[in-house]
């Protein structure tokens, strides 16, 4: 293997001459042969070495006069470095757009994919991205795989999904998740082999959104998912662990919060309550764990992964981050590797990352797909019942709709009406607009499931999550991220008497910890007052990326 010093074509010029043997010399006192590789050498020709005659005959340097020659290379070395810069700039300023754009495409990984299409192939105008999250671990040690907790079966499973749009103007992006337990169609297709022998014709059928991938790769998904939600889909990118792992280790970690501490055997995941700092390893752990966590649900990992891609969003786009070359290009290079795009994407990237370098976390919104249930057993295609997530067919409808007219999930604020007869604890949110999660707080045996009963009939949707949250608790608890100060305030309406307290570590999410004086729920009054919403129908829930941070 090559010295390290090697790598460098300017380190030869100026390593320190070792000392030089007696030997024969020619007729100035000048050495015939140096030793191979001694000395300042210009296109592998050494150069001359002369002795300087003095009345005690040739000098020999003294320690002083070696440490100024050493000081002397390390100079000219800097400036020789100073000036590759300096050219680099200048590089940069003349043709660097056009070598940087040939490396990303070169690096990337590209798929050419059926069923994409919508726009014109160029970073112009609205465009829909489908984004997965691949169980795909090739380029993991088996140290690193050991310490995941993944397993030894070779992946080929889509993990994560979700659908990013991009406003016509590339001033806001908004990223829906699809949660991978979503009771889908999936079209025919060819079989890859995991249906049946190869080849074969497979008939459209029920399934998991996460088996279109396992069944057909990105063709399949991509069919699958724009058969779902009728949303034409332009572009796909697909992240593996490997690669996940990497680019959060480039940026040195990310922070995420947890309300408890956890410990997760699956995942392997351990955190204490609060903030902490993960490497790549740990924030894997953390977006893919199912359980022993708030939503611990295939909702609530889609809480956590929003989370973490606002964090690694910050992280990336931090003053410090951007300003430092060796972690800036060390994302660079991760994040490349461990991307595979549709071709088309691969030639545009460049561009269309440059036309967006201006987003803050304020102009990406995080959409949730309106649900019926996220554990709805049913039986596919003969097996026994299966737990799947069933989407609310009106709720999601409309967010497709606003994806498909390029609309924005988020509204400006109203500005504050002067009104000295209003309540600020008035609530304004519609309960049929209002989603949440109830789980047991004292231990009783179906308790979380008659208290979601009751609050379906005053118009509220529900989620019940498996477990127990906590034993013994005397009064119920209203819990909320800041995203939901307002719904918290029509819920603690329905719940008089039930302790209302916001967490940030919940994000979007507004949940009920039962306690043993639930007694039913109430029916909410709007009253007539501006800033009161009373339209009818079931809305997604939505939060930007700055309301995921932890605070």
């Amino acid at each position: 293997m090559p010295d390290e010093g090697d790598s460098d074509p300017i380190e030869r010029y100026f390593r320190p001459r070792p000392e030089t043997p007696a030997g024969p010399t020619g007729p100035m006192g000048q050495a015939e042969a140096d030793p191979p590789g001694e000395g300042v050498t210009v296109d592998g020709v050494p150069a001359p070495r002369v002795a300087v005659e003095t009345p005690r005959g040739p000098r020999r340097p003294r320690a002083a006069q070696r440490h100024r020659s050493a000081v002397n290379a390390r100079r000219q070395r800097r400036f020789l470095m100073v000036t590759g810069a300096m050219s680099a700039f200048v590089l940069l300023g003349s043709g660097g757009a056009w070598a940087f754009q040939n490396y990303v495409t070169d690096t990337l990984g590209k798929l050419k994919i059926e069923g994409l299409g919508g726009d014109d192939g160029g970073p112009k105008g609205a465009m829909t991205i489908l984004v997965a999250g691949v169980d795909r671990r090739e380029g993991l040690t088996p140290e690193q795989l050991k310490a995941a907790k993944l397993g030894r079966h070779e992946g080929e499973r889509s993990d994560t999904m979700m659908l990013v749009h991009v406003s016509r103007e590339h001033d806001r992006i908004s990223l829906i998740s699809l949660p991978r337990d979503s009771l889908v169609t999936i079209p025919s297709h060819r079989s890859n082999g995991s249906e049946g022998a190869k080849g074969t014709l497979v008939p459209s059928r029920q399934g998991k959104l996460t088996w279109a991938y396992q069944f057909g790769g990105p063709d399949l998904t991509v069919s699958t998912i724009r058969r779902a939600t009728g949303v034409s889909i332009d572009h796909y990118i697909e992240v593996n662990f490997y690669g996940f792992v990497n680019m959060v280790d480039a940026l040195g970690g990310v922070d995420v919060c947890v309300e408890e501490p956890v410990h997760d055997r699956k995942s392997g995941l351990r955190l204490p309550a609060g903030k902490t700092h993960v490497d790549g390893l740990r924030a894997l752990a953390f977006t893919r764990a199912r359980y022993n966590l708030t939503g611990g649900s295939d909702l609530g990992r889609i809480d956590r992964q929003q989370q973490f891609m606002a964090a690694l969003m910050k992280q990336a786009l931090s003053s410090k981050t951007l300003s430092d070359p060796v972690k800036s290009t060390r994302f660079l290079r991760a994040t490349l590797k461990s991307l595979r795009v549709d071709e088309d994407l691969a030639e545009n990237l460049p561009e269309l990352a440059d036309q967006m370098k201006d987003l803050s976390p304020d102009d990406v919104t995080f959409v949730k797909i309106p649900l019926v249930s996220d554990n709805h057993m049913t039986p596919i295609n003969g097996s026994a019942p299966q737990s799947t997530v069933l989407w609310d067919s009106r709720g999601a409808a409309s967010v497709f709709a606003k994806i498909r007219r390029d609309e924005s999930f988020t509204k400006p604020k109203p500005k504050p009406t002067a009104s000295p007869t209003r309540d600020p604890n008035a609530p304004t949110v519609q309960p049929q607009d209002i989603s949440v999660v109830v789980r047991n707080g004292v231990g009783t045996r179906g308790l979380a499931a008659r208290a979601a009963g009751d609050l379906k009939e005053v118009g509220f949707r529900t989620l019940v999550p498996p477990g127990v949250a906590r034993t013994g608790l005397r009064n119920t608890h209203i819990q909320y991220g800041p995203a939901n100060a307002d719904a918290a305030k029509t819920l603690a309406a329905a719940l008089p008497g039930a302790k209302l307290k916001e967490k940030s570590s919940l994000g979007d999410t507004i949940q009920i910890i039962v306690g043993a004086d639930w007694n039913g729920a109430e029916r909410v009054e709007f009253p007539d007052l501006p800033g009161a919403t009373p339209s009818p129908g079931s809305g997604p829930q939505t939060s930007t990326a700055s309301q995921k941070l932890c605070k």
